[in-house]
């Protein structure tokens, strides 16, 4: 089973004190097999304040900021025979900060804090030339997204552990782990939405205002972008102004609103008939193998996912072709499942707005997703230790339970959730994670045909 890592993250004083024994105490009590925190200490936040990080946090309040406070909890966590480690993880270094870092880390030393977790090459070198001689994480800020930047790591430095990148698919995790059996991954299950993560991204974000970039993710539509040959197309004599337009459109239709228009104008015989039949065609074959072709129970059935997969059905059931009967099938089960779901639940319960307050306080913590499935496919490999994932606040205990029972078991049990939990409200983290994984369709709809007998 994977370990369980708690960040340590207060400071000192006032109401973001802690009791730091009985904090800890609590905490492995409860779950915590590994601890990592964040360290800043006063001479550097008064001379820098904590707008410029040395950990890449940028509150008072996310990071330890006292060396005897941080000694306190190394001394806890080893007396419960478990590691700490800390972050040096911020984007950059520069001449006039480094020898802070330096002396934190003759700190950390010190009080034998077991690992170090970076991804700054300057770090490194130093590390390596004092030869420092405990644990080397390599930071997810790294951006390690293949196995020639693992060769490079290994060969150069005394590599620990490798945080792989959040933005990596499980397809390249797979044959990166594989690769490496006798080095230790952990990896993330949730993305942060925005391709310009880790060390392609120098902006410090501030989490409790409008932060520097801001990156809106609507299901599977990405906004374009003017094309890198728009002046080209602009001064081709070639083209008429009609064509020019055309191809610099930037307005972006998905694909269940194209089926749907494709759809009216069959419907009124608007144009060629036969042509828009084909068009229709087209458009299935292009996205038969989305992840994310199933009506999702956690929401409402006005949305604009479940009317796009009525839509979807709709189309399937006008064409009425044997290439697409299996299809067709899987998307109608997944709604006459839900059909029936909601009918039972409803029967239970008596009123509507009661089980969808039931449902949401059931399966939601603060927005967080829980995917069983992606952790049945990490725990097939031995070398990924450790996987990230956004637990927070209430049922933190549940969750990680519930975790280690299933994975533990290799076996999904219908005893360990109803229709609305986990299937449906990883909808985001499938359709990165599970782009190439279409079994998880396949398995959603053993579930369904499963619930219906």
């Amino acid at each position: 089973m994977f370990k369980k890592i708690v960040g340590l993250w207060f400071s000192s004083t006032w109401k973001n004190a802690k009791d730091v024994k009985q904090y800890i105490w609590d905490l492995v009590l409860a779950w915590a097999t590994e601890f990592f925190t964040w360290y800043n200490p006063p001479d550097w936040y008064t001379r820098f304040w904590f707008e410029v990080s040395p950990n890449g946090r940028f509150s008072e309040h996310e990071q330890i900021t006292d060396f005897e406070t941080l000694k306190l909890i190394c001394e806890e966590v080893h007396n419960h025979k478990l590691e700490l480690f800390i972050n040096l993880n911020a984007w950059y270094y520069t001449d006039e900060t480094f020898p802070y870092i330096e002396k934190m880390v003759k700190q950390f030393i010190e009080i034998w804090i077991d690992w170090i977790i970076c991804w700054n090459i300057w770090i490194l070198e130093y590390l390596k030339s004092i030869d420092y001689s405990w644990k080397i994480n390599i930071s997810t800020i790294m951006a390690v997204y293949n196995k020639e930047a693992i060769y490079f790591m290994l060969d150069n430095y005394n590599v620990n552990k490798v945080i792989l990148s959040r933005e990596i698919t499980l397809k390249e995790i797979e044959s990166i782990v594989l690769e490496f059996p006798n080095v230790l991954f952990e990896v993330f299950w949730e993305w942060d939405f925005c391709r310009y993560n880790n060390w392609l991204c120098y902006a410090e974000h501030k989490y409790w205002s409008k932060d520097i970039c801001t990156v809106v993710v609507n299901d599977l539509i990405i906004k374009k972008k003017f094309k890198p040959d728009f002046k080209e197309i602009i001064l081709n004599n070639e083209l008429s102004n009609e064509d020019k337009i055309k191809i610099l459109d930037d307005n972006y239709i998905d694909i269940f609103s194209e089926i749907a228009s494709t759809l009216w104008k069959l419907d009124l015989w608007f144009l060629d008939i036969e042509e828009q039949k084909n068009h229709l065609i087209k458009l299935i074959n292009l996205s038969k193998n989305r992840v994310d072709l199933f009506f999702d129970a956690m929401q409402a059935v006005s949305s604009d996912r479940n009317i796009g997969i009525f839509t979807y059905l709709r189309a399937l059931k006008y064409l009425n072709l044997d290439e697409f009967r299996e299809l067709e099938n899987e998307i109608e089960l997944s709604i006459k499942s839900w059909l029936q779901y909601i009918t039972n639940k409803s029967k239970e319960i008596w009123w509507s707005a009661k089980l969808k307050a039931l449902e949401l306080w059931t399966f939601y913590s603060r927005s967080d997703n829980l995917n069983l499935y992606t952790y049945l496919f990490f725990s097939k490999f031995p070398n990924i230790e450790t996987v990230k994932f956004p637990t927070r606040w209430r049922n933190n205990n549940e969750k990680l339970n519930l975790i280690t029972s299933i994975v533990n078991s290799k076996n999904i049990d219908n005893s360990y959730f109803d229709r609305g939990i986990s299937i449906e409200r990883a909808h985001y983290d499938l359709t990165y994670l599970f782009w190439e994984k279409l079994w998880f369709r396949k398995m959603l709809k053993e579930f369904y045909t499963l619930q219906k007998s």
